[in-house]
């Protein structure tokens, strides 16, 4: 049985140590072409939604409303904004231009930017003032726009399909 050299045991080692580098710079070459062919999920886009449930909230009272609305929203990341455009009205059949705009908050870590770097699922998330006295949260994934209206003494929860 023959002993291996401190030479020897130096240059196996050094010889794993060059493949797991080789390893890492392959992997982390691959990671980068990945990101750069897949962009985000979310892209200036025109996101269309309808209301699969409303709710209406006030003196601690929940009622359960017809789903009434289509939205339409017009996203531009390149600068943070998230404008209503239309607002069409099941109920009544009447379409209401809206210029509604909407910040979108890109710190979170869930954003769409930087979701896949927290192995988070990409949403994004903006804040609008919808009239002198109201402030409207709006949360979207790939599936679904969820929205928390909040006025001086109402909350509505609504949850809306994306159609498109």
């Amino acid at each position: 049985m023959r002993l291996a050299t401190s030479d020897q045991r130096r240059a196996t080692s050094d010889q794993r140590l060059v493949t797991g580098v080789k390893r890492s710079c392959s992997l982390f070459l691959v990671a980068s072409l990945l990101s750069l062919v897949s962009g985000p999920v979310f892209a200036d886009e025109t996101i269309v939604t309808h209301e699969s449930e409303r709710y209406y909230m006030k003196d601690g009272q929940v009622l359960k409303l017809d789903n009434q609305f289509e939205m339409t929203y017009h996203l531009d990341l390149d600068t943070d904004t998230l404008t209503r455009t239309r607002v069409y009205d099941f109920l009544n059949k009447k379409i209401t231009p809206d210029e509604t705009v909407y910040h979108i908050e890109r710190q979170l870590l869930s954003h769409p930017t930087n979701a896949e770097r927290y192995v988070l699922k990409p949403v994004l998330r903006a804040v609008g003032q919808t009239s002198a006295d109201a402030v409207e949260l709006l949360v979207i994934d790939d599936h679904f726009v969820h929205a928390v209206l909040s006025s001086t003494d109402e909350i509505v929860f609504s949850r809306g399909r994306r159609i498109r």
